[in-house]
């Protein structure tokens, strides 16, 4: 790519802080001509102290979109980590950068120490609230409403109410400390509060939520703010300016957090120096709710007003309720899509790719033979839908390219998301847009991708019929042990295979393939330490064969593959890689023992006649031949 790019790892696109981070980032990004690819899950991550449980497969699904990118393709990379669903996703970003050479900044991150960082300094705009209403308003009796109990930034902005009280010689007086878990539950502790006979002059309260609803509870108990009592906030969020009255709080520095981590992540890639920790102050907001800001009335919504946001949302519900509707009509994967064209319009998406698994969008064709492993990331994926350019449906690519053809920044700076698509224990594949500048809604965008997932999901997966007798297929022509097929499948699949590789001009050949050593591993380690080497060696075959390839085991450890090249190199090349690939095995596996596989081939005649049998016969021969070699310089 011409320009500059900056990769962008997040949960929580629907989540305003993260969506205002990003958007500091993307608009600094701008100024300085740098492509933007944004990473994002869906799914958030829960609150602390929650009783939520992600499953596994969600895990394992919102996993996925980490496991797409290209780390060739970034300059620099900055991680939202306190968003991430769990650590090990922060950590597999975090050693493939620093394997690839990528440098790498964490945004608003207090519980990993794996890159360099820029900080929010919540402590001191929590400073600020208390020390305005200390020294510029005169207090003495402040409750504070805080969020979790042993909750890190809790914990930060707690202090901040103590050290200042504690710096105007103002005791602190536990039973003004209360514990509204960031939500609802500061009704709970506003009640307690008023129960106590005597209101305080203010409540601080450590986010604007919390704040938002001890002032309804107020106002419903009669109380009037601020004549009655002051209350104040923090974040500065969307609602905290459209509530009555208006919030005083502070504002935690999300767009300029963004702007930080591409002016550190400019230096880093320029080979600079830079300190580890970069803080980030948030800034006091005064409005109504401490009497700083004169009262006004709120200005009423006009009915259009109202009446366009409001059908908004319902033109959304209709939407996806006419998406789901029509899935009961689809035939085929091509239409599976065509419903998405209404939601690019609503989000004012300029470009949509969407890139399903080569194996998924296959296997309705019965096109390909061998296992699918439900999460791995496949080197190839397929183009199923076309807004916004001109690449047709169907269009195979490969998945390091994210996009079919690459991305072509050559008119200017690209603005990239990608995001997962996954159904139960399936990666479906992934949705690539050209994504607007301004404000998406993340909520509803969200709520489209899961729509798209579940109907991608179960037009793939959910034909229970089709998956009954695929399964009955599979127990008679597949090997239980390895899910090779056996001789059944050979016979079945064999001829069909070799005369379309011959129609296509192809070279086909029969591959002959022996575990090494097999008996010495039962012997001396035992039969299910057989069966590793057995399932290893087949594995490899899978992987390093081409696609579509027939693997079979034909015996104890005995496996043919039949399989189809454009020329002999690049047959003996893929030999050569089932070689390394078990040499890459051997170095990581702790086994006692080495797993080995020896491998050779018979060609099948392009023209002619041929007897399959004689040539495997003659497949066979030579890799007893290769084995013996292998066997002079093999080290036991």
């Amino acid at each position: 790519m011409i320009h500059k790019t900056i990769g962008i790892c997040v949960t929580g696109y629907d989540d305003q802080n993260e969506i205002t981070k990003i958007m500091g980032a993307k608009a600094r990004c701008k100024e300085l001509g740098y492509n933007v690819l944004t990473f994002f899950n869906s799914q958030r991550k829960p609150e602390l102290n929650l009783d939520l449980i992600i499953p596994e497969d969600i895990l394992n699904g919102e996993k996925m979109v980490v496991k797409l990118i290209n780390y060739d393709l970034l300059d620099g990379m900055i991680v939202f980590g306190d968003s991430m669903l769990w650590p090990e996703m922060l950590e597999e970003v975090a050693a493939k950068c620093k394997e690839h050479g990528v440098p790498m900044v964490d945004i608003d991150d207090p519980s990993f120490d794996v890159c360099e960082k820029i900080t929010l300094s919540n402590e001191k705009a929590m400073e600020d609230v208390i020390r305005h209403l200390v020294e510029d308003h005169g207090l003495t009796k402040i409750d504070f409403i805080n969020g979790f109990k042993n909750n890190p930034q809790s914990d930060e902005r707690l202090a901040a109410y103590k050290k200042v009280l504690t710096e105007h010689g103002i005791p602190i007086e536990e039973e003004r400390i209360h514990y509204g878990e960031f939500w609802r539950k500061a009704i709970d502790c506003t009640k307690t509060i008023m129960a106590r006979g005597e209101l305080p002059e203010a409540i601080a309260c450590a986010n604007d939520t919390m704040a938002i609803y001890c002032m309804d509870t107020l106002k419903e108990a009669g109380y009037s703010i601020p004549d009655d009592v002051i209350v104040t906030g923090f974040d500065a969020t969307f609602d905290s300016q459209q509530c009555s009255p208006t919030l005083t709080t502070a504002r935690r520095a999300m767009y300029e957090s963004g702007v930080a981590a591409v002016d550190k992540l400019t230096r880093m890639m320029n080979g600079e120096k830079v300190e580890y920790e970069t803080f980030v102050d948030a800034v006091l907001v005064k409005g109504e709710s401490c009497g700083c800001v004169p009262m006004k009335g709120r200005k009423d919504e006009t009915y259009e007003e109202k009446y366009e946001r409001i059908n908004r949302f319902k033109q959304f519900n209709r939407y996806i309720l006419y998406m789901n509707s029509e899935f009961s009509n689809i035939t085929n994967s091509e239409e599976l899509y065509q419903p998405m064209t209404e939601g690019c319009r609503i989000f004012q998406i300029e470009k949509l790719y969407v890139c399903i698994n080569i194996d998924i969008e296959h296997k309705q064709d019965l096109v390909d033979l061998d296992e699918i492993n439900p999460w791995e990331v496949p080197d190839r994926m397929v183009s199923m839908f076309k807004y916004g350019h001109d690449v047709e449906v169907g269009t195979e690519f490969d998945t390091k390219d994210l996009i079919p053809g690459g991305i072509d920044d050559s008119e200017g700076t690209v603005n990239y998301v990608f995001a997962p698509l996954y159904f139960k224990k399936n990666f479906i594949g992934y949705v690539a847009l050209k994504a607007p500048d301004d404000y998406i809604e993340g909520d509803i965008f969200c709520t489209w991708l899961v729509s798209i997932s579940n109907n991608a999901g179960s037009f793939y997966m959910n034909n229970e019929l089709s998956e009954a007798i695929g399964e009955l297929q599979k127990l008679y022509l597949r090997d239980p042990l390895t899910g090779l097929f056996n001789r059944r499948g050979l016979n079945k699949y064999e001829k069909p295979y070799i005369e379309k590789a011959l129609a296509e001009g192809k070279i086909p050949a029969l591959i002959c393939a022996d575990v090494d050593g097999l008996k010495k591993v039962n012997d001396n380690y035992g039969h299910e330490e057989g069966d590793n080497a057995i399932v290893r060696s087949s594995a490899a075959l899978i992987r390093c064969f081409p696609v579509g390839s027939i693997c079979v085991r034909t015996g104890g450890d005995e496996f043919l593959v039949i399989s189809s090249f454009d020329n002999e190199k690049e047959l003996k090349a893929s030999i050569k890689d089932v070689y390394r690939n078990l040499t890459e095995y051997n170095a990581i596996s702790n086994k006692p023992y080495k797993v080995g596989c020896s491998c050779s081939y018979a060609l099948v005649p392009t023209k002619g006649e041929y007897d399959l049998d004689e040539i495997q016969k003659l497949a066979d021969k030579n890799m007893y031949e290769e084995k013996v070699k292998r066997k002079a310089v093999r080290k036991d």
